[in-house]
């Protein structure tokens, strides 16, 4: 009967939660996986699996606004080996990650600057991975943090490994320049031989391909402390000396290396240049999964990542 099968699943429920784990009852009569896995792999079955060509349509376009939530990460990471062909949402996900700064013209000029200074240095890399370095550089020191160059290495596992003499050489001005944060929050008692060994590093590149920047920096380093001086030494001549310093390292950067540009973004445009990064980054890792894509669909989708709109 009726009833009968009511107790007998309610019985089966019980034991899954009890038992198994399985289930949890949030609410009398209502339960839900535990583990969230379940959930994801559930609700990606459930927008895939239509029949309907218009209705997966629809449903990967409900889908693909959801790009800028950390939470469906898997989700669309299982669609993509789902789907027996992936294109269409890899498409919608690069055309609502590019509506994201699209009504943000200061930051379009960010994005100006990152494919200009891109296209600026002769390396033998993509310039996706070239632009995906130097985004990354400028938006962590503008969030007050240690760029990871995440996204460069998702585009290429060894783009780091050996990075080329003029990346090498930005990405240690880029280190001095985000030295104060380092002084601010370290309780290293080599600070001064630290930011010695940063720079010398810095100079030592420079030293065939741009000797005018290699006299600025040397300028720089003889104004430094000698490195005799202990750490509070250090850090109390830092205090009162190191912001003008800074600014006068920055100075030589931008105008030799177009590198070190402070961007006057407000927090609202600083967590959508973070999302739009983490959205970009989510994308490589989709095409980066075991789905289907055509070689020039792949290109198409890569070459056209972190540009500004036209």
């Amino acid at each position: 009967s009726a009833e009968d099968l009511q107790i007998d699943s309610e019985a089966v429920l019980k034991t899954l939660e009890a038992q198994h784990g399985l289930l949890v009852e949030r609410a009398k009569g209502i339960y839900s996986f535990s583990h969230l896995t379940f959930q994801e792999y559930f609700t990606t079955r459930e927008i895939i699996a239509s029949s309907d060509p218009k209705a997966l349509e629809s449903r990967l376009q409900k889908l693909a606004q959801k790009v800028i939530q950390p939470r469906w990460r898997e989700i669309f990471l299982l669609s993509m080996g789902m789907l027996r062909n992936a294109e269409y949402l890899l498409q919608l996900m690069k055309q609502q990650i590019d509506r994201l700064l699209a009504s943000e013209p200061q930051v379009q000029n960010f994005l100006r600057w990152v494919d200009g200074k891109s296209r600026s240095v002769n390396v033998p890399y993509p310039l996706v991975e070239v632009r995906a370095f130097y985004f990354d550089l400028d938006l962590f020191r503008m969030l007050d943090q240690g760029g990871s160059l995440d996204l460069a290495r998702s585009l290429d596992q060894n783009f780091t490994r050996e990075l080329e003499s003029q990346l090498a050489l930005d990405l240690a001005l880029d280190r001095v320049l985000s030295f104060n944060r380092v002084i601010e929050t370290s309780t290293n008692s080599y600070l001064a031989r630290t930011i010695h060994r940063v720079l010398s590093r810095a100079i030592a590149r420079t030293r065939l391909a741009q000797p005018k920047l290699e006299t600025a920096l040397q300028q720089l380093k003889d104004c430094l402390p000698k490195l005799t001086l202990d750490a509070p030494e250090f850090e109390r001549w830092w205090g009162a000396n190191g912001k003008a310093w800074i600014e006068q390292l920055r100075a030589v950067m931008i105008q030799q290396r177009n590198l070190g540009h402070i961007w006057q973004f407000g927090e609202q445009q600083k967590a959508a240049l973070k999302q739009y990064y983490e959205a970009n980054q989510l994308l490589v890792d989709c095409l980066n999964s075991d789905c289907y894509v055509s070689s020039g669909f792949r290109q198409k989708i890569q070459s056209t990542m972190l540009l500004p709109c036209t």
